[in-house]
């Protein structure tokens, strides 16, 4: 009896050390990823030289996915722009403040992601107002600039009642319809312009498998990555130069 309690107790000793090792390398990762230093900004608003992309991700935060774009992202250095879902902030929170510290934009993309042509003056505003207050909860001293409306439909009294500059975008790759990478890829690559802002959904997998060939592609033809206020600011230099 005595020799089946001392191996009950080693057992339990056992796996006891297993899940602690188990939960400080998840902790560990976890800082990591939090306290991660800014992606450094490739072109300064003064220098607008060179060709320039904004790729932009909607419908996030998404914990299966949206972790493997911050990874590629971080890895080849891009800053990102990414247009959240308020009530996809609960849980992923973490996934949020990683956006934050590795230097990309965060922006709205309403609450719960309706058409916002079809509501009412109100309920734009609280789509937006509760997005800002979930993000707040996280990040207190983030501010959204820009609101993008979902499916991009919008009017003029949608944007008076948003009280945000709506972003919108020139080239959509498609990954909503759930194509293949290759035709992801084949999208963008295949029309890529200076200037053009991208519009991704990172919910998805193939969008994943896209991104990192699509980023290296594009620097390969030498353009540039920056956020979506970022080219705005060089435009807007550009244009009174």
């Amino acid at each position: 009896m005595e020799m089946k309690k001392h191996k009950n107790l080693l057992f339990c000793g056992f796996v006891s050390c297993i899940v602690v090792s188990v939960i400080i390398a998840l902790l560990a990762g976890i800082h990591h990823r939090v306290y991660r230093s800014p992606i450094p900004a490739q072109i300064t608003a003064s220098a607008p030289s060179q060709s320039l992309v904004a790729l932009t991700f909607d419908d996030g935060p998404d914990c299966l996915y949206t972790p493997e774009v911050l990874d590629i992202l971080y890895k080849h250095q891009v800053p990102a722009t990414f247009f959240l879902i308020g009530e996809h902030i609960s849980g992923n929170e973490l996934l949020v403040k990683e956006m934050a510290a590795s230097g990309h934009e965060i922006g709205c993309h309403t609450f719960s992601h309706p058409d916002l042509t079809m509501l009412s003056e109100l309920q734009i505003k609280q789509e937006v107002s509760r997005t800002e207050k979930e993000l707040k909860r996280i990040l207190p001293d983030c501010s959204i600039r820009y609101l993008r409306p979902p499916y991009g439909r919008y009017t003029e009294e949608v944007e008076k009642a948003a009280d945000l500059p709506l972003m919108l975008w020139t080239i959509d790759s498609g990954d909503w319809e759930n194509p293949d990478s290759e035709k992801i890829y084949n999208t963008v690559v295949g029309n890529i312009q200076d200037g053009d802002i991208i519009v991704f959904h990172d919910d998805n997998r193939e969008t994943v498998k896209a991104l990192e060939k699509i980023i290296v592609e594009l620097k390969t033809r030498g353009f540039k990555f920056v956020t979506v206020s970022h080219m705005s600011e060089i435009k807007q230099n550009s244009s009174i130069q």
